[in-house]
């Protein structure tokens, strides 16, 4: 899988959110990530999901993403994750 991103976008997210896209790949490998399909900023032309999961470099971390096509993620944006997210994500860890 190939990640992508704009440049620009990854700088703000830097600056604003202290999260570097080129280090929250590995959140795809995390077996207890929560996925989200994101209704509300999807698109018919992009259909956007959220993640929230674990990052070696940040710990729980927040990315809305979308796939272009089979082999491409481009990531929009990323945060840590909030106190919300935190429990959504330790309450899926519990079910499985």
């Amino acid at each position: 899988m190939e990640f992508t991103w704009d440049e620009t976008k990854r700088e703000k997210v830097i600056a604003e959110h202290k999260v570097d896209f080129a280090k929250i790949e590995d959140v795809f490998d995390d077996i207890f990530a929560v996925y989200i399909e994101d209704f509300a900023h999807s698109t018919d032309e992009e259909i956007r999901f959220n993640v929230i999961g674990q990052s070696i470099s940040y710990g729980l971390v927040f990315i809305v993403f979308t796939y272009r096509g089979d082999e491409e993620i481009r990531f929009i944006t990323a945060r840590k994750a909030e106190n919300w997210m935190v429990n959504e994500y330790e309450e899926n860890r519990k079910r499985l």
